[in-house]
C-alpha cells in the first residue's frame, strides 16, 4: 500500500511541474532565430512603395533591429522587425468626425 507521505510528495512534484510548464513553453530560448539581413532587405523594398511618414517610422525600426542583431539580441530584433511590418501596414483611414 502507498503511504500518505509518498502521495504528498507526488502531489507536490506534480503541482511544481504544472506550474513551470507555461514558462518553459514561452521562454526566449525556444524562439525562432531571425535572419536579420533577409528581413531588413525585404522591409527596405517594401518601404519604397509606402507612405513617406510610415516609411520613415519603419526604417527607424529596421535600423534599430539591425543594431540589435549586431549586438546578438535576435529575439528583440525580431520584435522590431514585426513592429516595422505593422508600421508599414497602417494605411487605415479614419472616418471624419461629425
Amino acid at each position: 500500500m502507498i503511504s500518505r507521505r509518498t502521495i504528498d510528495r507526488l502531489t507536490i512534484t506534480t503541482l511544481a511541474l504544472a506550474a513551470t510548464m507555461p514558462f518553459l513553453a514561452v521562454s526566449p530560448v525556444q524562439a525562432a532565430t531571425v535572419d536579420c539581413a533577409a528581413q531588413a532587405a525585404q522591409l527596405r523594398t517594401e518601404v519604397a512603395s509606402a507612405n513617406p511618414q510610415d516609411a520613415a517610422k519603419a526604417l527607424r525600426s529596421v535600423n534599430i533591429a539591425e543594431k540589435l542583431c549586431a549586438a546578438g539580441n535576435s529575439h528583440e530584433a525580431g520584435k522590431k522587425f514585426k513592429l516595422a511590418r505593422t508600421q508599414l501596414a497602417t494605411n487605415v483611414q479614419l472616418a471624419d468626425r461629425r
